[in-house]
């Protein structure tokens, strides 16, 4: 089974340990314990995937910060990454 971190509580995502596959159980760790999700789609290790369902404009929790917000809706398990994400800092 795939691993991956939440690494704050307030975080929305939590970053793969492992490669995952889609439809693969995902082990998620956080302070409170384990939880699990399926990936809905492949995903590398180090990048994000979603632990809640996030609507357009939700902003993505990293480290407990604002690191964006959903471009399109995202579902629990999808990958989090440029293609559903944007910034408007330094803009």
């Amino acid at each position: 089974m795939a691993k991956a971190l939440k690494i704050n509580t307030r975080d929305n995502c939590a970053v793969l340990l492992t490669d995952v596959k889609g439809g693969e159980p995902v082990e998620v760790r956080t302070d409170a314990g384990v939880s699990r999700l399926d990936a809905r789609c492949a995903i590398a290790s180090g990048h994000k995937i979603a632990l809640v369902g996030l609507a357009v404009d939700q902003p993505i929790i990293k480290y407990g910060e604002e690191i964006g917000r959903a471009q399109t809706a995202i579902e629990p398990g999808d990958w989090i990454h440029l293609h559903n994400v944007y910034c408007r800092r330094g803009h």
